[in-house]
């Protein structure tokens, strides 16, 4: 059952004091990564009473789940793709290989609950805060700095470091021998101007992403959507003079043109994150009882089921998954779901990472066992040692992840916190400055 009305207004007004203090990021809604946050539970165990603390935040538990999953299900594709041959070349198929080749063949979808949770957490405390006139622009900006480019950056040198020492010294093997190497669409060539386009981490949206890690053409989308999303919030939710809103749809219709003549598909992942925002909108005005929560959820297990037996087109699958699972995270009973489940918190802590690293290592991994395992140059069938191979490849890109999540992503809320300091602290020394 959901509380009452007057619990929930308590709850959601708790929760607009989070967006405020900590900048509107997401990672101080859903990494259960600062001690200071504790939860305090209702009678009927529903929805916490958050205490506020250095960096800490709301959590919900389900956000966690879906987080952890997506980052999941595109490191099982890629794994799979890299190793063993596609399910129409399985020489023996039987119920289990065909689950194994559903779940390992759904990292397209991952990506899509990715920009639905990206637009639940960020797109939708952008609409809030500039709602209540409370969004600042810079902190939202050192939020988001500190959330992407800890990971990227590093991401970006790992993948150099891996790729220099395979070139060197496991370049006779297919994993660094043989480019393009599909599925993966891992290329060698690069171009002088991907320097500063990733720098900017607009990769794939402005340039081709770095050949050796494809994936991060997703975080350029991602970083993109985070730039002009206050101006697309601002120009429809603040007051101002019809002349001014005009100009104002005039700039963002120009660079959202611009953006789909570059890219056909920005419409699509664009509209993603808006289904995003709109389901933390609904969240937090006209919540969703647990009823239509659980079945938006019944809705985006359906679409994962469909995409993968090909009995509706992609976009419809896509549609459905995005729908439903936009249904599901606007229900408070179903953001409840899997609480106390430790290993899934964890892994949604290091989701990021595992997005951002786990091709380079498993092309690193695979290139290893080639030389020193005596794997064959070619595509396997799924038998014992092919799936072993497969397990091995995920177990090194999860332990990796991990690691380096320890030494970037696990630090995001103490970066944050020196930068909103720093800026604090140069606001206040120009504010003494001689003349002001």
């Amino acid at each position: 059952m959901i509380p009452g009305k007057v619990r929930l207004d308590a709850y959601l007004h708790e929760w607009d004091r989070v967006l405020l203090l900590a900048g509107a990021g997401e990672h101080d809604f859903v990494a259960c990564e600062s001690p200071a946050m504790m939860q305090d539970h209702t009678s009927n165990g529903t929805l916490p009473v958050t205490r506020l603390g250095s960096g800490g935040g709301a959590h919900w538990p389900f956000l966690d789940l879906i987080r952890f999953s997506a980052a999941l299900l595109v490191l099982l594709g890629h794994a799979r793709g890299l190793l063993l041959e596609s399910f129409a070349r399985v020489e023996h198929p039987n119920p289990l290989l065909r689950l194994f080749y559903l779940v390992s063949g759904l990292q397209h979808e991952g990506v899509v609950m990715f920009f639905i949770v990206s637009g639940f957490l960020v797109g939708g405390s952008i609409w809030r805060l500039l709602a209540q006139a409370r969004f600042d622009l810079g902190s939202y900006l050192i939020n988001r700095f500190a959330r992407i480019y800890l990971v990227f950056a590093p991401a970006l040198l790992l993948a150099l470091l891996l790729d220099t020492i395979g070139r060197e010294f496991l370049g006779d093997g297919r994993f660094y021998g043989v480019r393009p190497l599909l599925p993966a669409n891992i290329f060698d060539e690069w171009w002088w101007t991907q320097i500063p386009c990733h720098v900017v981490a607009l990769q794939g949206l402005i340039c081709l992403p770095w050949g050796v890690n494809p994936p991060l053409w997703s975080l350029g989308y991602e970083w993109g959507l985070y730039l002009i999303a206050p101006a697309i919030f601002a120009a429809w939710l603040l007051p101002m003079l019809p002349l001014r809103r005009l100009a104002s749809w005039a700039a963002v219709g120009t660079i959202f043109v611009a953006l789909c003549w570059w890219h056909p598909d920005w419409p699509f992942w664009f509209s993603l994150w808006v289904l995003g925002s709109v389901a933390a909108q609904v969240f937090r005005t006209r919540p969703l009882g647990l009823l239509a929560g659980v079945a938006g959820l019944l809705i985006s297990i359906a679409a994962l089921v469909l995409s993968r037996a090909a009995l509706l087109p992609p976009l419809a699958t896509d549609a459905l998954l995005a729908g439903g699972l936009a249904i599901a995270v606007a229900s408070p009973t179903v953001m409840q779901l899997t609480a106390g489940v430790r290993a899934i918190a964890r892994g949604a802590g290091f989701s990021y990472s595992l997005y951002a690293t786990h091709l380079p290592v498993c092309v690193f991994v695979g290139a290893l066992m080639e030389r020193f395992a005596g794997w064959p140059p070619v595509l396997v069938q799924p038998d014992l040692r092919g799936l072993l191979a497969f397990s091995i490849m995920v177990f090194c890109a999860l332990a990796t992840a991990h690691g380096f999540a320890y030494l970037t992503e696990d630090r995001t809320t103490v970066v944050r916190e020196w930068l909103i300091g720093l800026r604090a602290s140069m606001r206040w020394q120009a504010g003494r400055a001689p003349g002001l």
